[in-house]
């Protein structure tokens, strides 16, 4: 591998992009504003990293290490690695896939069926849905059962990612060792990675979370695939789960201890405690066996939410037993994700929390669907006052506390907040939600913060930044300390700065005080030379790169507190528009939602026609409603609405939305490139009207 080609502004930019559209959801929440600063000055940024890569002048972070609680009780280690070693480290994985695409291609679907490479090869997307890819698993297990393979055996290794050797790793791909400074600083930079510290560094490991892991894990395991596969041996592989099939117990048995010694050969350790020996299959569903290690199925931004009914349905399928507990955590964490609120479900939510603290994360992005509700704080204080032991999870429940608890709730959670306060360096994420709930309990006038922030680990502060009390942004303030700090924390106060109107000379700082990629975002987000650029119109300016729109910059005016997500909505298509179109059309459809919800706002505004009430019994009313024929918006702007409608009409057929057509009930299909095509210059003939629209009134 040589080094120009690791370190190319080609590879690093379409590593950037796989990360974007990395469907590792739960890993990406923790950096999702750092990704958007970071995008918003991304050709500069992308420059700066490959100069200083090209002189080797750019240096790896230790990984902060954080632990997520599994049902067995024990905790899955997730590393999160700063977002520059997040794109090297992707880079990384770029060029190990290039190498071994053809040689994977002979085992993908047949024997592998776990991140499977992506076509074309050069695509914005790395690997595939694992939900397609499972589908394969589940058919092959069926299948082997069909021909006769009636004995089966699970097979799991133990600390899979944590065993992986760094020098077997780049034999892989470069078995005769050339490139060796290329290779030398790869190996230097996995040590660090792979380790909190400088004393834990050692030459096995890679960091669990990112997506290029998950690859470079796969790439470690291809020889003993490929050496299993040409010996006909039956067996699959999921990661690191393995289910091996034979027609009788012995061909089973052989066949473990051929895979043990494989195994053992690359430094793995084959987890005992999980090896079943052998059991006799009587079914197809027995030879499936149960779920493989899959990713938590968060809900994608352009998903649509489900019904109250469809939701309730899905939990009490899910759930059973008495006291009730989860027993299809796939179904579970599916319609925790989507479900809307409704107080019948949350009544039941809430008594499954203590029962399931692996499952926090799904359990927190359910509760905040609410504003504010007494039952889910009180909920969140007692599981904390119960004594539980994982940091992680007493660190997301003190966020909810933070956001939904009242003066007396916070006053009676302060005392044990203290105590977490105490310990919160064990762990990055009982850091940022304690400081959290600190930071609201010294709003209400309950607890002082004194020099907490000054010594909080750099990363919980770059994301306490939203949270962060006005006292930070004087020229005295903790926001100056950020904005030269580790990158995260820049990303962090330079978004802040632009929330909050603040300008650098209030810091007491000038552009040339802070470092280069800080300065390319706060020039990106308007916060240097504010005056100059204020009026820049970016939704403008990528619709006319996009789709060819004319040039009518009236977006800010239109879109008003809505023009940020807006934005970001814009920009995320943008990126899926080539590689995902069937993404693309429901990002450009939600887009489309928030124009012209703000367009019969500017309509009423002006007391012009063809808007209608966007609320009703307490709710939204639905986008398709606003737009259907008849409605006040389609008899004045009848051609508009049919445009519009196109496109939506045909989201709500992709697969992704709904399985099946509600009408005749065939089953929907993927976006084609003459579909999204022809549905794009709907979108440019409706956004073109729409601007001319505001264009002309607003005179």
């Amino acid at each position: 591998m040589r080094w120009e080609s690791l370190v190319s502004t080609q590879n690093l930019k379409l590593a950037w992009r796989r990360i974007n559209t990395g469907r590792n959801l739960q890993y990406k929440r923790f950096f999702r504003e750092f990704y958007y600063v970071y995008e918003s000055a991304l050709d500069d940024n992308i420059r700066d990293l490959h100069n200083r890569l090209l002189v080797k002048a750019w240096k790896p972070n230790h990984a902060v290490r954080i632990y997520l609680p599994k049902s067995s009780g024990l905790q899955r280690p997730i590393s999160l690695l700063g977002v520059e070693d997040q794109i090297v480290l992707q880079a990384i994985a770029n060029t190990f896939a290039r190498k071994l695409r053809a040689k994977r291609k002979q085992v993908e679907l047949r024997t592998v069926f776990s991140n499977k490479l992506v076509e074309p090869s050069e695509s914005i997307f790395f690997t595939e849905r694992w939900q397609q890819t499972y589908q394969a698993f589940q058919k092959k297990c069926s299948e082997y059962f069909h021909q006769g393979y009636r004995w089966a055996a699970d097979f799991d290794l133990a600390a899979y990612y944590d065993t992986i050797s760094h020098n077997l790793l780049t034999r892989v791909v470069s078995p005769r060792d050339a490139h060796p400074e290329t290779w030398g600083a790869v190996h230097d930079w996995l040590k660090k990675w792979s380790a909190a510290d400088s004393d834990a560094m050692t030459g096995h490991g890679i960091p669990q979370g990112p997506v290029s892991s998950d690859f470079l894990a796969e790439a470690f395991f291809l020889p003993i695939d490929l050496r299993l596969y040409k010996d006909g041996c039956t067996y699959i592989r999921y990661v690191d789960d393995i289910r091996l099939f034979g027609k009788t117990r012995n061909e089973v048995r052989q066949l473990a201890v051929k895979l043990e010694q494989q195994c053992r050969n690359r430094g793995l350790i084959p987890q005992k405690g999980k090896f079943d020996p052998s059991r006799e299959l009587r079914s197809p569903a027995d030879a499936m066996g149960s779920l493989p290690s899959i990713p938590p199925t968060a809900k994608e931004d352009f998903e649509p939410e489900m019904s109250d009914s469809e939701a309730l349905d899905i939990l009490k399928s899910a759930i059973g037993g008495k006291p009730a507990k989860i027993k299809d955590k796939s179904r579970f964490r599916y319609v925790m994700f989507r479900a809307p609120a409704n107080t019948k479900f949350l009544n039941t939510v809430i008594k499954l929390l203590p029962a399931h603290p692996e499952h926090i994360d799904a359990f927190v992005a359910y509760f905040g669907n609410f504003r504010a509700r007494r039952s889910i704080s009180r909920a969140a204080i007692g599981y904390l006052e119960s004594g539980l032991p994982y940091s992680y999870v007493r660190g997301e429940l003190w966020h909810v506390i933070a956001r939904m608890g009242n003066r007396d709730e916070l006053k009676r959670a302060l005392p044990l907040a203290r105590k977490d306060a105490r310990r919160r360096r064990d762990c990055l994420v009982l850091s940022w939600g304690v400081m959290h709930f600190l930071i609201r309990c010294q709003d209400e006038t309950l607890a002082r913060l004194g020099e907490r922030l000054a010594s909080e680990l750099p990363l919980s502060r770059a994301l306490l930044g939203p949270a962060l009390p006005a006292r930070a942004f004087p020229a005295s303030g903790l926001a100056k300390v950020m904005l030269k700090g580790s990158l995260e924390e820049q990303l962090a106060a330079a978004r802040e700065l632009q929330h909050r109107n603040v300008s650098l000379n209030e810091l007491g700082l000038r552009p040339r005080d802070v470092p280069p990629i800080c300065q390319n975002s706060l020039r990106s987000l308007g916060v240097i030379r504010r005056r100059q650029r204020q009026q820049d119109d970016w939704i403008n300016q990528r619709l006319i790169s996009l789709y060819g729109c004319t040039d009518m910059p009236i977006w800010r005016t239109l879109l008003g507190s809505e023009y940020e997500h807006a934005l970001q909505i814009l920009i995320e298509g943008e990126v899926l528009f080539a590689g995902a179109r069937s993404e693309w059309l429901a990002l450009q459809d939600s887009f489309n939602d928030i124009t012209i919800r703000q367009f019969f706002g500017f309509l009423a505004a002006n007391s012009m026609p063809g808007h209608s009430k966007l609320t009703g019994g307490g709710k939204l009313v639905k986008y398709g409603n606003l737009i259907a024929v008849n409605s006040p918006f389609d008899k004045h702007y009848s051609n508009e609405a049919k445009l519009l409608r196109n496109i939506h009409v045909r989201r709500n057929q992709i697969p992704g939305s709904h399985p099946y057509d509600e009408k005749g009930g065939a089953q929907n299909r993927w976006l084609k490139k003459k579909e999204r095509d022809s549905l794009a210059k709907d979108a440019k003939v409706v956004l073109n009207l729409i601007a001319a629209a505001v264009k002309r009134i607003a005179k």
